[in-house]
């Protein structure tokens, strides 16, 4: 059976699009932001310069379009369909933000320091791809202490809280800043997270 002709030439877009964001990711960390250019990211792709004007308007979109590309794509499928339980809920999404921190926490220092230096990319990313998700959270939250399996908590506070511990642990795990989590497996921080959060949570 053949691919339709638009949904192939869809599938190549996304295919190259994909390609550009991750020359732009490899440079990005080499460089930093402001040191980076087009050209670079061009060859670091495979592509020519012009081809990235097709895809994108300014170096400063492919910046974006690439945080949502890592933070948001393999979350995005943890949260749209949410386990019932909060627990595993809570841990598919540490998981998630593990493995995210993992695999792409060389890109961290450059995103963050042009983040914090620009308003309004930070105001940006804020509103097209932190609220969305941790929207999501605090929904799920909400309905569980509707439910009254939550205590009366504020969801803002408890997810932001949640992934800010996440962040923290796992940077100071992955940058060998504090030698105490060479011993602690992925699982076990990941574990006492959950436990931190929900066994304070939880109606006896």
């Amino acid at each position: 059976m053949s691919i339709p002709v638009q949904d192939f030439k869809e599938q190549v877009a996304e295919l190259r699009r994909t390609q550009i964001l991750t020359g732009a990711a490899q440079i990005f960390a080499e460089k930093g932001f402001h040191k980076a250019t087009t050209r670079e990211i061009a060859k670091a792709a495979g592509v020519s310069e012009g081809t990235i004007y097709n895809y994108f308007n300014s170096k400063r979109d492919l910046l974006i379009a690439m945080i949502e590309l890592w933070a948001g794509q393999s979350l995005k499928r943890v949260i749209d369909q949410p386990a019932a339980d909060p627990r595993q809920f809570l841990r598919l999404i540490l998981k998630d933000r593990y493995q995210l921190l993992q695999e792409r926490g060389y890109l961290l220092g450059p995103i963050i320091a042009e983040i914090f230096a620009d308003v309004d990319l930070r105001k940006e990313v804020y509103q097209r791809i932190v609220k969305p998700i941790t929207a999501q959270v605090e929904q799920y939250l909400q309905v569980h202490i509707d439910a009254g399996h939550l205590r009366q908590i504020d969801p803002l506070i408890i997810t932001r809280a949640l992934m800010g511990a996440m962040i923290l642990n796992s940077a100071l795990k992955f940058t060998n800043l504090d030698p105490r989590y060479e011993s602690i497996p992925a699982d076990l921080l990941i574990e006492q997270l959950i436990s931190l959060f929900l066994d304070g949570l939880l109606l006896e």
